[in-house]
């Protein structure tokens, strides 16, 4: 492909990963500001349980870090396909480990329904950033990338392949 920008290292290693974050750091703003000026959405749940929802939150997403990176080290990153361990259920287990796990502690632990909804709308913003890094893994991989994709969900298992 003509004119195609080759990856940097930090790019294969971190992918949309940086500004994802930056745009889920945004929002997480916003539902700052939202649960200032709704003072009646804070949730009626005790400390313990707030401080058991982060901690599973926590441990949760190290787990599914450490889980693939021990499957696919950095240095593999955008060289290989990987199809194993985590991978196997997930096309973006290590995106899917603060998606799924820590943002939802997180949410419950801060203690208002803004931060619920930031957490599920963090979501349908990833699955838009991150069309760019498939898009590329796509072009690499090709076909075998298009059949793993049809049988893994980006952020949660898909239990019924298309």
């Amino acid at each position: 492909m003509a004119g195609k920008k080759k990856q940097s290292a930090v790019q294969r290693l971190f992918g949309v990963g940086p500004y994802g974050s930056v745009l889920s750091v945004g929002l997480l703003f916003v539902a700052v500001l939202l649960a200032r000026e709704t003072p009646g959405g804070w949730m009626q749940v005790s400390q313990m349980t707030k401080t058991v929802a982060l901690n599973v939150g926590v441990v949760g997403a190290f787990l599914l870090v450490w889980w693939s990176v021990k499957t696919l080290r950095p240095k593999e990153r955008g060289h290989r396909l990987c199809t194993t361990g985590p991978f196997r259920y997930v096309r973006h287990p290590l995106y899917a480990s603060f998606l799924s796990w820590f943002d939802f502690g997180f949410a419950i632990y801060l203690g208002h329904w803004a931060f619920v909804a930031w957490a599920l709308s963090l979501h349908p913003l990833w699955h838009y950033v991150i069309r760019k890094e498939e898009r590329e893994m796509e072009h690499q991989f090709g076909q075998a990338w298009r059949d793993y994709a049809s049988r893994t969900g980006r952020f949660f298992p898909r239990f019924f392949s298309s």
